[in-house]
């Protein structure tokens, strides 16, 4: 009896052993970017500005009402989420896009009979190959909305000065909502 309860051990711990080794010795590669790694860039500038939180001017407007605010605790991560959302590393995006870049410049296109939510993504490098500057165009057609955004970045010494997000929203059975916002990083 002992016997066989050692066996049935050993018939659930070696399948066990044998995956979790098969696991840690071919570990998947790390994916090699096709595309400029914007999330990542983005994710370390929000890293930065939570140890050193800067002030945003921050003005907004909703189908034409204006709403001026200096902030100087903002949610980096919600405030961002669209530029790190636009990022094209994802494995599902591979074959996705033109690569139109040449030197100091990635230009990311869409191809033909796609589908997908980033349409283009222009980034314009310095000499350091940080960004000088991002733009990005988005827009999503479904059965109850179409939706577009331009989205830009700019950065001085590859650290974001000033960002902007302009779109527009419209429910199939609704008028459009328009909307801008635009931040302006304060030096202390």
């Amino acid at each position: 009896m002992q016997i066989q309860s050692r066996i049935r051990f050993l018939f659930v711990l070696i399948p066990f052993i044998w995956m979790t080794s098969a696991c840690t010795e071919e570990s998947a590669p790390a994916q090699k970017e096709l595309y400029f790694p914007l999330a990542s860039y983005i994710s370390q500038e929000i890293s930065a500005m939570q140890k050193h939180p800067p002030r945003v001017h921050k003005t907004m407007i909703l189908d034409g009402k204006k709403e001026v605010k200096v902030i100087s605790d903002m949610d980096w991560e919600k405030e961002w989420a669209l530029f790190i959302e636009s990022d094209l590393n994802k494995p599902a995006f591979d074959k996705s896009y033109d690569n139109l870049s040449d030197d100091g410049f990635r230009w990311y296109s869409l191809k033909i009979g796609e589908d997908l939510p980033v349409k283009k993504l222009k980034i314009q490098l310095d000499a350091l190959e940080r960004p000088a500057s991002i733009e990005i165009e988005m827009s999503q057609t479904n059965f109850l909305f179409d939706t577009r955004k331009k989205m830009h970045m700019n950065f001085v010494d590859g650290k974001v000065q000033t960002y902007s997000i302009e779109g527009m929203q419209q429910m199939r059975w609704g008028s459009p909502t328009h909307y801008q916002l635009l931040g302006v990083l304060l030096t202390k």
